[in-house]
């Protein structure tokens, strides 16, 4: 559905929302931070750019943060940090990605020998373009001999240092627990659902930006949840049960209290504060509870006596569901569906869980509320919001 836009462009759509909603005028949005994982092909300075199509002056200074899913929580705490300590007063925080327009990486030299080149040699090549390239001389027997690599998988999944996926540490850590196929497809099932009646109630339409023709989400059918369900039946890790990367982003404005004063708008919801932590990357599904219950420890010691009711835990695995279930007790998890079933934006996961937890708190009469995601390579994020 969004593959006419790039990141750069869904990065637009949202920024400029962030800002026309509240009726902020853009000139006075003083930065602007967008998470983003798969930059490659986007040009360069792809959050200014994004800042530019969003509508914000051509001097506004904007940066990019790449912490893999926790690239647009990362850029919300970024932002935050500087406003507390005075850097500026108003600024836009969120994420974008699109898996669609993500390119394939065609390695510099070749992997293995043909029969015109030895192992090792760079790819001949010469210009098309300004900016491309294309195959100097026996094209065919190159392409036979040079690699290509999906950056989504690569630079978004794959963790270098074991040479290994994120997938296949999920997988271990299923066994570990004792999870069951069967348990896992129950959860997405459950995700799925949600999901679905959120839509099909308009539950998601206040925090949804149209991008041109295109207002509503594209959920899988009944029949479509069929086939992929009989294809994966023995597959713990399918792509029924786990969150699929895709095209989205999300943004979100923030403002000091003084500028809350000077604009005279009422705030959706006040951060409480926001919690990292880093672990090996066999650990990473259990991440985000372990960065969940120290932000609630030290919101404890702060004094703070009523604590979270609601949360907003990114699945990227279906496997986090029933060990997420046993760490947050007490809390409503995902009640409009989750990842599984609207997809994984890599550098808007974050964002995008705060806007449907802030959306889903003033529904269902939400005090506090939590967001938390874990992150490739290892660690997790959290953030508690106080609604206003």
């Amino acid at each position: 559905m969004l593959s006419e836009f790039t990141a750069v462009d869904l990065g637009g759509f949202v920024i400029r929302a962030a800002w026309e909603r509240p009726k902020i005028p853009p000139d006075e949005i003083q930065f602007v931070t967008m998470g983003n994982v798969v930059c490659a092909g986007l040009g360069m300075a792809p959050a200014k750019a994004a800042a530019i199509m969003g509508g914000l002056k051509e001097s506004i200074c904007a940066r990019r943060v790449e912490s893999v899913c926790a690239s647009s929580l990362d850029a919300l705490a970024i932002t935050c940090d500087a406003i507390a300590a005075g850097a500026f007063d108003v600024a836009i925080a969120g994420g974008m990605e699109s898996r669609t327009n993500a390119p394939y990486l065609l390695g510099p030299r070749m992997e293995r020998k043909t029969k015109s080149y030895r192992k090792g040699e760079r790819v001949k090549v010469k210009r098309a373009g300004a900016y491309t390239f294309m195959f100097s001389e026996n094209e065919l027997e190159q392409l036979q001999g040079t690699g290509l690599v999906d950056a989504t998988a690569y630079d978004g999944l794959f963790w270098v240092l074991e040479r290994k996926f994120m997938r296949q540490y999920a997988i271990e850590f299923a066994r570990e627990m004792g999870y069951s196929v069967e348990l896992v497809n129950e959860y997405a099932s459950k995700s799925h659902e949600k999901a679905r009646r959120a839509a099909s109630e308009g539950w998601f339409d206040d925090e949804i930006v149209p991008c041109g023709e295109i207002k509503k989400d594209e959920l899988p059918t009944d029949e479509q949840l069929s086939k992929m369900l009989e294809e994966a039946k023995d597959d713990i890790a399918s792509g029924y049960n786990t969150a699929t990367p895709v095209d989205g982003a999300a943004a979100c404005l923030i403002a000091s209290e003084r500028a809350v004063e000077k604009f005279g708008v009422n705030p959706i919801a006040r951060i409480l504060g926001y919690a990292r932590v880093e672990c090996h990357p066999s650990r990473f599904l259990t991440a985000p509870v372990v960065a969940a219950k120290e932000l609630i420890a030290v919101l404890r010691e702060k004094n703070f006596k009523s604590e979270p009711t609601i949360i907003e835990a990114n699945e990227a695995f279906g496997i986090q569901l029933p060990y997420f279930e046993s760490a947050f007790v007490g809390m409503e998890i995902n009640v409009h569906g989750g990842a599984i079933a609207l997809g994984h934006p890599l550098g808007a996961a974050g964002a995008r869980l705060l806007c449907t937890l802030l959306h889903a708190m003033r529904r269902w009469g939400h005090k506090y509320g939590l967001v938390a995601l874990c992150f490739g390579g290892g660690g997790g994020m959290a953030l508690a919001v106080e609604l206003t």
